[in-house]
């Protein structure tokens, strides 16, 4: 019988695998040592519309050089207290500042429609840690909280006082530095990708709205102001990708460059105490977690004091997750180590990701104790990767609940 000699061929994904790797820590090529890329970290030059305020959409197109990660939203601004009304810092704080961030890539595909809570959110499970927090010691060599506006905005603006605040947040096209799924090859010349912020319109209230999605409520009527907005844009990328001797051509792990990262939120309609309220899953997409809090119709309850339970139900209605309210807390704080703010939880995945190519239809279910009006809602954050091509026609399939 004749023996064949043609080399058994790579799978694609251990061709992305290798692409990765080499990209990551070098390797030899075709008898050359290829190093790994370098890790870039640059300002853009971001051009602000006048005056930007409450509610001013803010967009800026990203650089096309190299292999994108991610970018980085640096605010700096000044609020100034109504004329007569102490100004305090709602649950969701500063984080609130934007309340919308979209990023659209190269091939006009929107990966991120979220909030700047869920952003925070999810940076902050990711690392472990909160998002840009620093914790104080014992030590006697200086250590501790000492950059103190990296991330700052105070508890109370008396009437009619100033006060800077600043923030900044991370946009992930990638999980994580090591996990380069979502990340764009940006070295093209005929498409360009963008990133939209808006300043929320609400993050001032008065005495008597609902706080959550806002940043500074007032003790009475008169509002805050915001001025002085100022934003710098970094954005970190691969650069020096490792190339190909023979053809020249950057190696790339087309399996990573072929997937999209998602983050997006929506909220639900107004819950009914004692029933299970679903909220679906979008098909074609595993997910790494769901982050989401429960407005009680402006009140944000702390040890889910106003919750039976919260499921993660399977199309063959098997509960994987089927906790209480305090369980919650417990799981938040196993994942970093503190607590998220009131009214917040966060459903954790990553050691297993739920697939709902694999899992059929899924649901999260939450079971309220109870509503207090008509303005309850439940606010979602979903994160998830998608193959590029279906992350547009992955429908959900009417749920129970």
């Amino acid at each position: 019988m004749a023996q064949s000699n043609s080399a058994p061929q790579a799978s694609p994904a251990a061709i992305n695998a290798m692409a990765r790797n080499l990209i990551l820590r070098g390797g030899p090529v075709r008898g050359t040592w290829q190093p790994p890329a370098v890790d870039m970290l640059q300002p853009l030059n971001p051009i602000l519309p006048s005056s930007p305020g409450p509610g001013s959409v803010m967009t800026f197109q990203l650089k096309n050089v190299g292999l994108v990660k991610r970018v980085f939203v640096q605010i700096k601004a000044t609020i100034t207290a109504g004329a007569t009304s102490q100004q305090n810092l709602t649950a969701f704080g500063l984080q609130n500042l934007l309340s919308n961030i979209t990023f659209q890539d190269l091939g006009a595909n929107t990966r991120i429609n979220t909030a700047g809570w869920h952003l925070v959110a999810i940076s902050t499970a990711k690392r472990r840690r909160i998002w840009s927090a620093a914790y104080t010691t014992d030590t006697p060599n200086g250590y501790g909280n000492v950059n103190n506006r990296i991330m700052y905005a105070p508890a109370s603006i008396a009437a009619n006082a100033s006060t800077e605040i600043d923030i900044t947040y991370e946009v992930p096209f990638v999980k994580n530095d090591q996990d380069l799924r979502g990340a764009i090859f940006a070295d093209l010349t005929q498409a360009s990708m963008f990133l939209q912020c808006t300043l929320n319109p609400g993050m001032f209230v008065s005495s008597t709205a609902d706080p959550t999605q806002a940043v500074y409520q007032s003790a009475g009527s008169d509002l805050a102001s915001l001025s002085g907005v100022s934003v710098q844009i970094y954005q970190n990328y691969l650069d020096q990708l490792p190339r190909d001797p023979q053809s020249g051509l950057p190696i790339l792990p087309q399996q990573d460059l072929g997937t999209a990262y998602l983050l997006n939120t929506t909220a639900s309609g107004l819950p009914v105490a004692n029933q299970d309220n679903g909220t679906a899953f979008i098909n074609a997409r595993s997910y790494e977690s769901v982050s989401f809090y429960y407005d009680n119709n402006g009140t944000l309850n702390i040890n889910g004091s106003d919750l039976n339970y919260v499921q993660v139900q399977s199309a063959n209605f098997t509960n994987i997750t089927n906790v209480n309210g305090k369980m919650l807390g417990l799981m938040g704080r196993n994942v970093i180590g503190d607590d998220f703010p009131k009214g917040m939880y966060y459903l954790d995945f990553r050691h297993r990701p739920i697939d709902t190519n694999q899992y059929g239809n899924m649901t999260v279910i939450i079971n309220p104790s109870s509503v207090g009006g008509s303005a309850a809602y439940v606010g979602f954050g979903w994160e998830a990767f998608g193959i590029i091509g279906l992350v547009n026609q992955g429908g959900s399939l009417p749920m129970g609940g």
